[in-house]
């Protein structure tokens, strides 16, 4: 019998070799966008990244200074808004210009977007002008691109750039095993049992032998990583990580679309040494009412301490991604030919009673994110204060190089990018991760917000009577 070996192998089994990678006016900067030979588009996703946690939108704490310096060339957006509160909607969204109940990718252990929707993605958008290369370290996200395959020249696989590569389920045998493997050792393992197994043999097998050497590779680097190396599908460094990307970004032959999802500042948050004591400066923020809804509950201290760690982790991730903007980007000169897009997934919550994202609690924490858009040549900075969505990402992208946007997104161009600011405009945001993706969603929260004003409606069982 001949077995046969599809493109999506021999880019799994590609991927298991060592890599082969080793003062404008703003109106000009537009124009330029628009009228340039089809400008590369750099979109990076940092997981997990919140905008309340950014002295950019007005947080005590200077997290990512260089950050700030790079967006003194970059349209800011202060009210930005993911369409979810954790990876499979939002980063969905992004990808599709479509609400999460029209592509129905809410559950957290679903099968990506909905059938009719698999061609409706800005790789499919953008095909006719240029390359598309795919990278996730977030398995949750990483199935949107196997769904987007076709639409793909290049594709990373999520353990491209990890310590310990060769995980069971990359390799071709299990193709159809990544993500279910990752979603059954977190549900069956890491949460203790609770959830349903997708495959909880090959589940535990591929996860448990992909950790099986962490506690010597925490030991090799703890000098380097104190509390602990960053840990995502598999074990990774910042510096590795960011290495990789920019040698991805150096092998750009023709005008390229690059996707980069990066799990930092995801948990585990894990700094490095020399910002692992940083911001030992006593401040504390305002301690608030646990939220009634909350089913977490942890007490303040425990808070506080994750609170300080993720800080310490974005300063940490700041610096080493700098030094892709500086010696990548800057100093080859292809920020004059390159759209940079930098944005988050979701949030990141440190009040109330809860800790990170996985919580029923809506809180703006978790969905409200940074956007940043740097466009070919820019040397000025323009502040948005007008809501704007993920899902707005994909026809304004399209816009910028030229092409019309699809007509099924159902986003809008961004103010500042092609529209005006309707100060009357919402933006909505949803967690319905225990609802069927197939059937009417009846179990969700739902948040819509809009000039000053925010309200959330809770509709979950438990939530009954409250």
């Amino acid at each position: 019998m001949t077995s046969k070996f599809s493109r999506r192998d021999f880019l799994k089994l590609m991927a298991l070799a060592p890599a082969a990678l080793a003062a404008r006016p703003l109106v000009s900067a537009l124009e330029k966008a628009r009228a340039a030979d089809a400008p590369h588009i750099l979109v990076f996703v940092f997981d997990a990244w919140t905008a309340h946690n950014l002295q950019l939108h007005g947080y005590p704490r200077r997290t990512m200074p260089n950050l700030e310096r790079f967006a003194e060339r970059c349209f800011v957006y202060h009210n930005h808004y993911s369409t979810g509160s954790f990876t499979v909607p939002g980063t969905a969204s992004l990808l599709t210009g479509l609400y999460p109940w029209t592509h129905r990718a809410v559950q957290l252990t679903a099968g990506g977007v909905a059938p009719a929707h698999r061609d409706h993605n800005i790789f499919a958008a953008l095909a006719g002008s240029h390359s598309a290369l795919g990278y996730s370290q977030n398995p949750y996200a990483d199935i949107f691109l196997y769904q987007f395959e076709k639409y793909l020249d290049t594709y990373l696989a999520e353990g491209q750039f990890n310590l310990e590569r060769r995980s069971l389920s990359s390799l071709p045998i299990f193709k159809n095993d990544a993500q279910i493997a990752f979603a059954s050792f977190e549900n069956n393992i890491i949460r203790n049992g609770k959830g349903t197994s997708g495959s909880l043999f090959w589940g535990m097998i591929s996860r448990l032998a992909g950790l099986a050497n962490y506690a010597a590779i925490r030991k090799a680097h703890l000098k380097q990583y104190p509390t602990g190396v960053p840990i995502a599908s598999g074990v990774f460094l910042l510096d590795d990580l960011v290495d990789g990307m920019t040698n991805a970004i150096r092998e750009f032959d023709s005008p390229t679309l690059a996707y980069f999802h990066v799990f930092p500042p995801h948990e585990p948050y894990a700094p490095k040494k020399e910002y692992a004591s940083l911001f030992d400066d006593g401040w504390v923020p305002l301690e608030k009412p646990t939220h009634p809804l909350s089913r977490a509950r942890h007490p303040w201290e425990e808070i506080l301490y994750n609170r300080l760690r993720y800080d310490q982790y974005l300063a940490a991730w700041d610096a080493e991604f700098a030094r892709l903007l500086d010696n990548t980007l800057e100093t080859s000169g292809l920020l004059d030919n390159s759209i940079v897009i930098l944005t988050s997934d979701h949030g990141e919550l440190f009040e109330r009673g809860e800790i990170g994202h996985n919580t029923f609690v809506l809180s703006s924490h978790v969905v409200r994110v940074p956007l940043l858009i740097s466009l070919p040549g820019q040397s000025q900075r323009t502040d948005v204060h007008a809501f704007t969505s993920s899902m707005d990402l994909l026809p304004t992208i399209a816009s910028l190089v030229g092409a019309p946007p699809p007509a099924w997104t159902e986003g809008r161009l961004l103010p500042g990018l092609g529209e005006e600011a309707d100060p009357n405009h919402a933006v909505y945001s949803i967690d319905a991760k225990t609802a069927s993706a197939f059937s009417a969603i009846s179990q969700f929260s739902i948040s819509i917000t809009k000039q000053n004003h925010r309200l959330i409606h809770y509709q979950y069982p438990y939530y009954s009577g409250f």
